[in-house]
């Protein structure tokens, strides 16, 4: 899927990406439609990733230190303010800021993937059986452990895509944006291998599972249960982790903003929501995502909730985007791009499947509930697009009339 955005990026080197490419790939009323639907699908994505991610600042630093015991919304608010200041700064301050918590996180992860190596408590055993450990039965449908983990996977590293979402603020895109994205694709699928393999060799994901207090928390789980005679690591792994959680909520308060900027730019927003600060940033946007998402971090027990809730939005805008890209191929095929994905057709198609089937159980899980929310949310979204829509072709007409 990132190389998808990437290609889609350099055809369409706007930022705002999940409603500019849908927007521009099929223009008219129909590419207008389906930017909006993409776009909001996103929004309530990315403030459901920073409440998530909030949440869990929260309880990180409430169950490593014992002065922080109950306070764990009010950390949780607090993560959220601070993303907001560093998000209206500059872009390039808030790079650098956002770099050197990544240096910081990946001494830490290494400090911790050494001691789990290195515990004496480390079992390979642990990974026998690999594909069947969590397996439960939904609705007559087998849930997979492993398959099952894959949504809060993505809500978690759906920042990897920012930099071809965010492509209007990168020199020469063409060339740093499919540099970044093979960089940051390569650089966390090693480190979620080697994290996922030293923690799984402490911790089972059938102890992850009859444990819903550790689910979310699995390095402070093996530290905690396996790796108790080093008493220093359950505090660094869990600054590291909330130094991970805030790496994602500055990235997702950043696209979220320019994803509502362009759709303001566009005439189906507040025309308030598109302005920029005089650091080039658009505040009001970043301001009210962070709101919303401070409201829903105020519920911290309805967390597997939220996730469900964010993977059928999810999964939608990713269709909508990979739609896109194969039908921009389709009507633009003697047109040059500085990148493009490899795998032709079959790309796009295999990505589109394997999101459905590792999507699935998360959306069935979810219950009734699920299905009732995710359909108010949807018809408030559409309500609001044909309310938009009117309200603009009245005021077109209007403008027309005093001319």
């Amino acid at each position: 899927y990132g190389m998808l955005v990437c290609e889609l990026s350099c055809r369409y080197p706007k930022s705002g990406g999940v409603y500019v490419f849908p927007r521009m790939a099929f223009e008219g009323e129909k590419g207008r439609f389906l930017a909006w639907l993409s776009c909001w699908g996103t929004i309530v994505t990315n403030i459901i990733a920073i409440a998530f991610a909030a949440i869990y600042v929260g309880t990180y630093l409430s169950v490593a230190f014992k002065w922080t015991e109950g306070y764990t919304i009010s950390f949780a608010l607090l993560s959220i303010i601070i993303c907001l200041l560093f998000n209206i700064i500059k872009f390039k301050t808030a790079g650098k800021i956002n770099n050197i918590m990544v240096c910081f996180l990946l001494m830490t992860i290494l400090t911790y993937v050494i001691s789990a190596f290195m515990s004496g408590s480390y079992n390979i055993n642990n990974f026998t059986p690999f594909f069947t450990q969590g397996i439960d039965s939904i609705f007559g449908y087998k849930e997979i452990g492993f398959i099952s983990s894959i949504p809060i996977a993505i809500i978690g590293y759906s920042s990897i895509m920012a930099m071809a979402f965010m492509v209007s603020d990168v020199k020469n895109p063409g060339k740093t944006v499919p540099q970044s994205m093979f960089i940051s694709i390569s650089a966390v699928i090693t480190i979620y291998l080697l994290v996922i393999t030293s923690t799984l060799g402490l911790i089972t994901s059938s102890y992850l599972k009859d444990n819903e207090g550790m689910r979310f928390i699995p390095l402070f789980a093996a530290c905690f249960t396996k790796m108790q005679d080093i008493p220093w690591l359950v505090a660094v792994v869990s600054l590291a982790s909330v130094v991970a959680l805030m790496t994602t909520m500055m990235v997702c308060v950043s696209l979220n903003a320019r994803t509502i900027q362009a759709t303001s730019e566009d005439k189906m927003l507040p025309s308030i929501l598109g302005k920029s600060n005089k650091n080039g940033v658009p505040a009001y946007a970043s301001i009210l995502t962070c709101l919303i998402a401070m409201i829903i971090a105020c519920f911290p027990k309805i967390t597997l909730q939220i996730v469900n809730f964010g993977a059928i939005f999810n999964v939608f805008t990713i269709a909508i985007t990979i739609i896109a890209l194969i039908f921009s191929r389709n009507k633009n095929k003697d047109v040059k791009v500085a990148f493009k994905a490899p795998g032709g057709k079959i790309l796009p198609l295999f990505v589109l499947i394997i999101l459905i089937l590792c999507n699935i159980t998360s959306i069935i899980s979810g219950g009734v509930s699920i299905f009732v929310f995710t359909s108010i949310i949807w018809g408030i979204g559409i309500l609001f697009y044909f309310y938009q829509l009117n309200k603009n072709k009245k005021k077109n007409i209007n403008d027309e009339k005093g001319e």
